[in-house]
């Protein structure tokens, strides 16, 4: 700007700027880094909570597991099929749980799943529920002591009423104290 001597004692119309305010280059930058965190941090939350989900899932199943082997009359037995893969089942008879294992099978492509099937005497098969991949073992609730076999069949994904196919892999429970 020129000094007020140069045009009298003020400038001519329309010249004049008002002053402009300057904001410092990092303000942009520490808004976005602050925003980039606070998504950050809510992802990392939200793994947090499944982790810790997935963990109570666990402990609860290996409680379940303990209860079963602690039982005074868990006894185990294994059936194998035509290739060699096996299930394994630790039950109590007087609890009327097993932890079932299979072992050899791959996953069923497709989105197909695993069921465990409770097989009675003139009664309709009853899922004890799907395997959820690899050696995970599944822990069966509430068996009916009249139960004479355990039954493996590959369903669709999120399982079925009733079995679809045939079994891939059957145990008899009388080694186990059922059905005797």
């Amino acid at each position: 700007q020129l000094p007020p001597h140069v045009w009298g004692a003020q400038p001519p119309p329309g010249r004049s700027r008002a002053p402009r305010e300057r904001r410092p280059l990092f303000v942009p930058f520490a808004t976005a880094t602050a925003a980039a965190a606070l998504v950050v941090a809510s992802l990392f939350a939200v793994q947090a909570d499944r982790t810790r989900e997935q963990l109570d899932a666990e402990r609860a199943q290996s409680r379940e597991i303990a209860h079963v082997l602690a039982a005074p009359d868990a006894r185990a037995g294994t059936g194998k099929d035509a290739a060699g893969r096996s299930i394994t089942v630790v039950a109590s008879a007087q609890e009327g749980d097993a932890i079932v294992t299979l072992s050899g099978y791959d996953d069923p492509s497709g989105g197909r799943v695993h069921q465990l099937w409770l097989m009675r005497p003139d009664a309709a098969p009853r899922s004890l529920g799907l395997f959820g991949g690899g050696d995970t073992p599944l822990v069966a609730t509430d068996l009916d002591k009249s139960a004479t076999s355990l039954a493996v069949t590959v369903e669709p994904g999120g399982g079925s009423t009733q079995p679809t196919s045939q079994p891939i892999v059957q145990l008899a429970l009388k080694s186990v104290g059922f059905g005797e």
